[in-house]
């Protein structure tokens, strides 16, 4: 369980680092050929990048779901749990003077 929260903690960074990115959309200079066949290449690795972000982005929202459904289902079923080691014996006969 600790690798996915970090998993998901390091994802959560990356999504914040992201939205800092974004506030300032890139504009290519109209300038030399061979300068425009580079801005376009730049073009499409950030096209790129946008659609993995977004795939991480609703990854991130689906692992949330998930351990969310997941930790409401143990809470759910940690009443019906044995004691533990250290935890009293309760006294189902009265017999026992607290």
């Amino acid at each position: 369980m600790r690798p996915l929260l970090c998993a998901l903690a390091g994802l959560a960074l990356l999504r914040a680092a992201g939205a800092d990115a974004a506030a300032e959309p890139f504009t290519p200079s109209r300038g030399d050929p061979i300068r425009s066949t580079g801005c376009d290449t730049l073009m499409a690795v950030h096209g790129r990048l946008d659609v993995i972000e977004e795939t991480v982005e609703k990854t991130v929202e689906h692992l949330e779901a998930e351990v969310k459904g997941l930790l409401s289902q143990l809470e759910g079923q940690a009443w019906n749990l044995p004691p533990g080691p250290l935890s009293p014996i309760p006294d189902l006969l009265g017999d026992d003077p607290v």
